[in-house]
């Protein structure tokens, strides 16, 4: 079993990174919370911290009785499951495909046009100004606001009332006079124009310190973007493990191919350490006959 944390770091940056892989006696709800709280526990994290869960959809993890999701909700009312959307399209596409017989030719036409599409830089050219022509009329009719952060803040409204736990009475009416007084503000304001997402209008609020004065709306935002759309990152994980753990590897032991898929996939954070330094942390762990080089 793979852990993934997503979290919105104190740059605004949403970021998913591999946490601790464990390996489980049985794949039963009991069983992998159990797992789960061991490693968070380990780390100093809590249950009534998360606010929000995903899995592939099996039956063990999005049971709403006995599945590892209700598990968790019971604990924390507030750690929302979301159905990795990936899965719910493919099933969506297998329950239309059984009830349109002719559903085949859909997707051998839009294979043909993809492939049709990326083939030449002038069609491509050529769609991305059709997309514009759209959005332009849309933005006309009045279907779509202008790109100035309103719809950013209708979805913030919309969101404030999943999380009565971590808003009291107070702090909800500073949360909605704030949303007021943003919608004023950023009209005026040139670095909160075009904004197209809530990640980027969470990165635009640190860059301008305006975060601290739109404290509630700043924590909104982030407990909204910590909600996992796709299990995308865990499979990725997986993959990553069949390359590390090879028949030459089988007897790894989980801690070490833990380590070892850190290293592999968070290379960003490996690149920046430096050599010299594991060498003498190495070496300051006992007294040895010889100096490490």
């Amino acid at each position: 079993m793979a852990i993934v944390l997503r979290f919105v770091d104190c740059e605004g940056f949403l970021m998913k990174r591999f946490f601790d892989i464990v390996h489980v006696a049985d794949t039963t709800a009991v069983t992998l919370k159990k797992e789960i709280c061991n490693v968070l526990g380990r780390h100093g994290l809590h249950i009534k911290d998360i606010r929000g869960q995903g899995y592939d959809g099996a039956s063990n993890m999005r049971g709403s009785w006995n599945g590892l999701q209700a598990l968790f909700l019971r604990d924390s009312p507030q750690a929302y499951y979301v159905h990795c959307f990936a899965h719910r399209l493919q099933l969506e596409l297998v329950g239309a495909a059984e009830k349109e017989s002719s559903i085949w030719l859909f997707f051998s036409k839009l294979t043909s046009v993809c492939n049709l599409i990326k083939a030449s830089p002038k069609r491509h050219t050529e769609l991305q100004s059709a997309q514009a022509i759209e959005i332009a009329n849309m933005v006309a009719t009045g279907i779509y606001d202008t790109g100035t952060g309103l719809n950013q803040i209708g979805t913030l409204q919309r969101a404030e009332k999943f999380y009565p736990g971590d808003f009291n009475g107070q702090e909800l009416h500073y949360l909605r006079s704030q949303l007021v007084h943003y919608k004023v503000d950023n009209i005026h304001n040139e670095r909160f124009q075009n904004i197209s997402t809530i990640s980027e209008l969470c990165r635009r609020l640190v860059e301008t310190e305006k975060a601290k004065y739109y404290q509630s709306i700043d924590k909104l935002i982030r407990l909204v973007l910590t909600l996992p759309v796709s299990t995308a990152t865990t499979e990725r994980l997986f993959s990553a493990m069949k390359l590390l753990k090879t028949s030459l590897r089988n007897k790894m032991e989980e801690e070490f191919l833990t380590d070892s898929m850190i290293v592999y996939i968070e290379r960003e954070f490996t690149a920046k350490i430096d050599t010299d330094s594991i060498i003498d942390e190495f070496y300051s762990m006992k007294n040895r006959r010889a100096h490490l080089q």
